[in-house]
């Protein structure tokens, strides 16, 4: 599902950053719900695609990120934004070759608080 009015708004007024991320549906509805959002100027959250695969796998994201470059087109400079989640890294490596990727800095803290929780306090 992509907003249209959502899209509209990304592409005239917004700095060109895409936070992406999936989620794992549980109970009759299973599966993976993706999401691309972004960030409006009073810092809030900005709804701009939304999308359902069966398992968040390379083939999935691939899918999602394809339909979303369909319906942003070409964006200079497009920043991703995203967990250490491999799929994610390959489908924006495959689908916008020319964008940024970087790490969300609190997914990046958490993973280094797991691999180094006995020497942190």
């Amino acid at each position: 599902m992509l907003i249209g009015a959502s899209l509209r708004g990304f592409r005239t007024c917004m700095r060109p950053v895409i936070a992406v991320d999936g989620t794992h549906l549980k109970g009759r509805f299973r599966g993976t719900m993706f999401v691309a959002t972004a960030q409006d100027g009073n810092e809030q959250v900005y709804p701009i695609a939304f999308g359902y695969g069966n398992s968040e796998n390379n083939l999935s994201w691939e899918w999602f990120l394809d339909c979303l470059k369909g319906a942003l087109g070409h964006i200079d400079e497009l920043v991703f934004i995203s967990d250490r989640h491999a799929s994610i890294e390959a489908g924006i490596s495959k689908v916008f070759p020319y964008a940024t990727h970087t790490i969300c800095c609190w997914h990046y803290a958490e993973n280094i608080k797991k691999r180094f929780h006995r020497i942190l306090p």
